[in-house]
């Protein structure tokens, strides 16, 4: 089909293309009484024609097809052929086709899709500090999507963290804008040649300070506007002039630019007319498509009714809202009819929005989301990621010169693994296969409990491996051992210390925060099948340990 024009398009059909609802809302009867009771096709057709939506949300698993909440797929357990079949024949009932947008942020597609990768995430991708490799595994994952009908990925994070917020783990490098900008451009550009539009986010970033998640709380950039430019603004600005398709906005209130208050807090930055159109789109000339971040976040939620909320998110400039209602085309239009939103505002937003899916090629003539086959192409990503973690793993520190190991003194090794978060336990049987297939006999298990219990593991084992993971939103929370999982550490090293190395395969403080006694300490950045035979490898000097800190280990809050 053609791309169409403005002046083709009603009302309705131009704020459609503004939508993007939750897969969950369109697939189950949520405005009914039993909202556990799922949608049939005929009427998710009926519904999607009505409101016209331009974006669907690629939500897998029990909460992507309206399945049984009880005996529903669990995220990651989609085939992405199936889930590609799915999308594309809602995707059908649709007079202009729609994007299909998710996450996938870090390691990769398959934490969604069973049958695609996991990859090293951007954490890992900035220690490899590899342009070409962090291009070709971008373009190798935009294909992955591709084969599940995704067309729009909600990354890379480009916003300056501190070691307490989630986003240190998401940048490729929070402490060197120069480096950001040059990772940040080779994942977005690997991710766009394959029909796959990036997303910088979240706009306006942060000042390396503030620690609150906008998921839970009003949070605040509390950067002058010089010391936003020098860095976090100097970031934003390199990736929108290399040419990234979207732009995602931040709750987070930036009180330099606009200081307006609602209700006595900050404005976020999602409803602020001067961040979004004055800065974003003005100063700074961006002419892709602004997304919010999700709507529902109580940063944003709890501030004003949702019909006035919507409101305010349309004329501060926003093109997409992620999130909304079923009603919210309803509203929006009552919204232009009596004035309270410049029609003209619609127009920008709508051609914003078709602008990019003519550069995704959604217009050309047998376009399909989906595109190529999962046993196509994991193979080469396999490769390509095997390449970049050979040069990830990174040695944060050996104070008695115990690496590398001599693999004929290690014939019985066990595992310690402190983790909240049970499918890497599961994950780790990974680690236990690799020093299985060396000859040698792995014992792995969950936690300690006592000093006696790691007396007896020391007095039984060659080598000792302290497995720690803790990433963000596993479980929701700060990024710590808390608990039992925190416990451990009490008589951890307190035997066996000589025989023990610490390794981090998620959060890289925890041998700052948590096992300082640890002599031996490795940090992996990530948790892919080839980082964790990289690990082993260079634990006994078949490689080198090649990778860098791409962020400082020790503190990294940020004064300004």
């Amino acid at each position: 089909m053609k791309k169409p024009l403005l002046k083709d398009l009603t009302l309705r059909e131009k704020i459609g293309q503004m939508l993007l609802a939750y897969q969950l809302d369109i697939n189950r009867k949520v405005e009914t009484d039993t909202p556990e009771e799922a949608r049939s096709f005929e009427e998710r057709k009926a519904l999607l024609e009505r409101e016209k939506l331009g974006t669907l949300w690629a939500q897998t698993g029990r909460h992507g097809r309206g399945l049984d909440m009880a005996e529903g797929a669990q995220m990651g357990e989609d085939m992405s052929a199936d889930y590609g079949a799915w999308i594309q024949a809602e995707s059908d009932c649709y007079k202009i086709p729609a994007l299909t947008a998710l996450d996938a942020e870090s390691e990769g597609a398959g934490f969604l899709f069973k049958d695609l990768s996991v990859t090293c995430g951007t954490m890992a991708q900035g220690a490899s500090n590899d342009e070409k490799l962090v291009y070709d595994l971008a373009a190798n994952i935009a294909k992955e999507l591709r084969t599940a009908g995704v067309t729009w990925r909600w990354s890379p994070p480009v916003d300056i963290g501190n070691r307490f917020t989630m986003t240190i783990m998401r940048c490729h490098a929070p402490d060197d804008a120069d480096k950001e900008i040059r990772l940040a451009l080779a994942q977005i550009k690997g991710t766009q040649s394959q029909g796959v539009a990036a997303t910088a986010k979240h706009f306006p970033g942060g000042d390396g300070i503030e620690f609150r998640d906008s998921h839970f709380c009003a949070s605040l950039n509390r950067s002058t506007m010089e010391e936003w430019w020098a860095r976090q603004g100097k970031i934003f600005q390199g990736v929108i002039d290399g040419g990234v398709y979207s732009v995602m906005i931040s709750h987070k209130a930036f009180p330099a630019c606009d200081n307006s208050k609602v209700n006595g807090r900050y404005r976020p930055s999602t409803i602020s007319k001067k961040v979004i159109t004055d800065l974003l789109k003005g100063e700074m000339g961006f002419k892709g498509v602004v997304i919010t971040d999700g709507i529902v976040m109580a940063s944003l939620f709890s501030i004003m009714p949702y019909d006035e909320l919507i409101v305010e998110l349309v004329n501060a400039g926003n093109d997409v809202i992620l999130g909304v209602r079923l009603n919210t085309g309803d509203i929006i239009e009552k919204a232009v009819l009596d004035g309270r939103i410049p029609e003209s505002r619609i127009d920008d937003a709508c051609q914003r929005v078709l602008d990019m899916k003519e550069k995704l090629g959604m217009f050309e003539d047998g376009y399909r989301l989906v595109k190529g086959k999962a046993e196509d192409i994991v193979p080469e990503t396999k490769k390509i990621n095997e390449e970049m973690a050979k040069s990830v793993v990174h040695l944060v520190r050996d104070r008695t010169n115990m690496l590398p190991l001599d693999k004929s003194k290690i014939k019985n090794v066990t595992i310690i693994c402190s983790t909240h978060t049970d499918k890497f336990f599961e994950r780790l049987d990974i680690l236990k296969k690799e020093f299985e297939a060396l000859g040698m006999n792995v014992k792995m298990q969950r936690r300690l409990s006592s000093e006696a219990e790691i007396k007896k593991i020391s007095d039984e084992s060659d080598l000792i491996i302290y497995a720690v993971y803790v990433a963000g939103h596993q479980p929701m929370g700060g990024l710590t051992l808390f608990g039992d999982e925190c416990k451990t550490y009490l008589w951890a090293f307190s035997h066996g210390k000589e025989k023990s190395i610490g390794v981090s395969f998620g959060y890289p403080y925890i041998h700052y925060d948590i096992m300082e006694n640890a002599d031996a300490f490795v940090n992996t950045y990530g948790q892919s099948p080839e980082l964790i035979h990289s690990f082993v490898e260079a634990i006994f000097g078949d490689i080198p340990f090649k990778g860098t800190a791409p962020m400082n280990l020790e503190n990294n809050l940020r004064e300004w």
